[in-house]
């Protein structure tokens, strides 16, 4: 009989498995006191904001994040990849990768911000016809330009494996920013509630700036100045970095679109249940998604050895699938009671049921996609995320317009992310075969 000794002696004696089990220990402890912070001040919010006001706070939430991810153009995976990659054996390559993404992204967020504090009017008046969240809106734009930057910063600290630093800086900033947006909404109303929601990524920017520093040094390298890199170090943003930025690009306003069709179709209050439900979606697959981590950054150093990188894709494939089936499971039994505790009026539970066992789907896709991303495949993700976005929006359209409300909702992403887990599945396997050696 195996004993917790004997998987603790497994676990140190095996230098990969140690990489994943520090890793997973950081990414779980630190990372999930964040997630509970967030799904506290969410619970919170829906009864200081009540309903209608809730729904506009997640509205402008969710469309910060979209353009978090528009801005941020790929380049955190970009530096994932390439550190994780360079790191043992050719670490002079690293001042290059880190400048060119950094200094991309310092741009990206630049030219992000000033397009939506332009734009703030039509995306509230033409695109949401609420002209309410105007302000909310621009006050996003503003707080956007730390959090773009933050992203291309955990990518490089993904990249030297520092989940340590990732994990605390999340937390504090995560702790700040659970403060400041519920008071921002019991004294401001939404508008405090945007602004409290940001000012966390603003500490996790001087964080992270302050840990990348650190793993710089030991290493003994230095950072480049714009002025000392050449047009070929600037070559990983079209190779690698388009293609995941375009892929990004589906994502996320994805996710906004179909939100957006929600609206127009059932209103705000339909919205909220929707976003009551989703946020259990996210604590579901937050230790998953912690798993999902430190894939990327092992899978990249090991493509060149098969049997390291299948088995390592094999064991994080069952212990995610395990997770997330255990923890859905759980959540559907509970589906009402969690419900009931964002207000007496939350009183459909068949979202949070869905999207429960959605996240079986999505955890296991996640995987197979950073096993294709430490290959390179990056236009190969793509295409694939193509087919998925297309078939949730498009089924969300359906489902909302036959007057489904959140219910429709929630099933057209758990049927997009079958699909999307049978896509990866395959063309893991294709190229494994042929890639790996």
């Amino acid at each position: 009989m195996i004993t917790v000794k004997d998987i603790i002696t497994r676990i140190n004696s095996s230098s990969i498995s140690r990489r994943m089990g520090q890793g997973l220990v950081w990414s779980f402890t630190g990372t999930a006191l964040a997630k509970f912070l967030t799904l506290l001040v969410g619970i919170i919010c829906a009864h200081i904001l009540q309903k209608e006001a809730y729904g506009e706070f997640s509205m402008v939430r969710s469309t910060i994040n979209m353009f978090i991810v528009l801005g941020s153009a790929g380049l955190g995976v970009t530096s994932t990849k390439y550190i994780a990659e360079y790191r043992e054996k050719q670490a002079d390559k690293i001042p290059a990768v880190y400048a060119a993404t950094n200094y991309f992204g310092l741009l990206m967020a630049i030219i992000t911000a000033i397009l939506i504090l332009l734009g703030a009017p039509f995306i509230a008046n033409n695109i949401l016809h609420h002209p309410s969240i105007v302000l909310p809106v621009r006050v996003g734009a503003v707080l956007l330009f730390f959090s773009i930057i933050n992203g291309v910063q955990n990518g490089a600290l993904m990249g030297f494996e520092n989940f340590k630093a990732i994990a605390i800086n999340t937390l504090l900033g995560s702790i700040l920013e659970s403060v400041l947006t519920i008071l921002g909404a019991y004294y401001f109303g939404v508008n405090g509630a945007i602004l409290g929601f940001g000012m966390g990524f603003i500490l996790i920017f001087v964080m992270n700036h302050l840990s990348i520093n650190k793993n710089f040094s030991a290493i003994q390298i230095k950072k480049l100045s714009i002025k000392k890199l050449h047009l070929k170090d600037f070559s990983i943003l079209y190779t690698y970095s388009l293609p995941a930025a375009l892929s990004a690009l589906l994502i996320t306003p994805s996710f906004w679109l179909i939100r957006s069709i929600l609206v127009r179709a059932e209103g705000f209050q339909e919205l909220a249940v929707f976003e009551a439900a989703d946020q259990w979606k996210v604590i579901i697959l937050f230790v998953p998604t912690a798993f999902s981590q430190i894939v990327l950054p092992i899978l990249s150093s090991l493509h060149k050895e098969k049997t390291s990188f299948v088995s390592t894709l094999k064991y994080n494939m069952l212990i995610v699938g395990v997770t997330a089936l255990l923890l859905s499971i759980g959540v559907m039994l509970f589906g009402g009671f969690i419900m009931r505790l964002y207000g007496a009026t939350y009183d459909n539970s068949v979202p949070v049921q869905i999207l429960a066992i959605s996240t079986i789907f999505s955890a296991l896709a996640n995987v197979l996609e950073m096993a294709v991303y430490s290959l390179g495949k990056m236009w190969q993700c793509f295409a694939i995320n193509i087919v998925w976005a297309l078939l949730m929006v498009g089924c969300s359209y359906y489902l909302c317009m036959r007057g489904e409300g959140a219910n429709g909702l929630s099933m057209a992403v758990l049927i997009s992310y079958v699909v999307s887990f049978l896509m990866f599945l395959v063309y893991t396997i294709i190229v494994v075969r042929k890639e790996v050696k």
